[in-house]
């Protein structure tokens, strides 16, 4: 409810506006995925999960055998065939056995707890440096091209419905913008568009 206030909002100041005031729309999950740092950073955050997955399994490997461990000694601890004194250190080793894989599930806990953070924090980092590229280009081609306002359309809306339902092309700056930002892109990577062909 509060962002269809906002874009009412947005409206009332569009058709307040004198004729000398321009208006750009910009689709921003375009522009951000057809931006090929995007890829990059995608490729980045995909392949440090793959390392923590990886250390994860060792972990749970770790544990696998650490649980083995715990029920052959305590089998040892119940089993008649030994004698009291065997049973009774069996019962230590079994009690030790128990505390180890204690330890080893309360330390993957903690290392997926803290891997999911880091994953986190990774993402809103990389997110925020692109779309403060992204944001740089728009003020950018604003004011060379004398707009006022740009507003994003990629929004949606209670309705899975566009905000802006019809607009001029010529105020579509979208396509412009992703041109702009991929201008620099290194030989080494290829557009998204272009990745997807293949």
């Amino acid at each position: 409810m509060k962002r269809l206030f906002v874009w009412l909002a947005a409206l009332c100041v569009c058709f307040s506006l004198s004729a000398v005031d321009r208006i750009a729309l910009v689709d921003l999950e375009k522009v951000f995925r057809e931006y090929y740092k995007s890829r990059i950073a995608e490729d980045a955050i995909k392949q440090q999960a793959e390392s923590y997955r990886s250390y994860l399994a060792r972990l749970n490997e770790q544990l696998d055998v650490a649980v083995e461990k715990a029920r052959t000694t305590r089998s040892n601890a119940l089993n008649i065939a030994l004698s009291d004194k065997e049973r009774e250190d069996a019962e230590k080793l079994a009690t030790q056995a128990n505390a180890a894989v204690n330890e080893k599930k309360a330390e993957i806990e903690l290392y997926v707890r803290a891997r999911t953070q880091d994953m986190r924090n990774l993402e809103t980092k990389k997110r925020g440096e692109i779309m403060a590229d992204i944001q740089q280009e728009i003020r950018r081609r604003a004011a060379a091209e004398g707009y006022a306002f740009v507003f994003d359309v990629s929004g949606k809306t209670t309705n899975d419905q566009p905000v802006v339902l019809v607009f001029p092309k010529g105020n579509d700056i979208t396509e412009s913008v992703i041109q702009e930002l991929n201008r620099t892109r290194p030989v080494a990577h290829p557009a998204p568009a272009a990745q997807e062909k293949k």
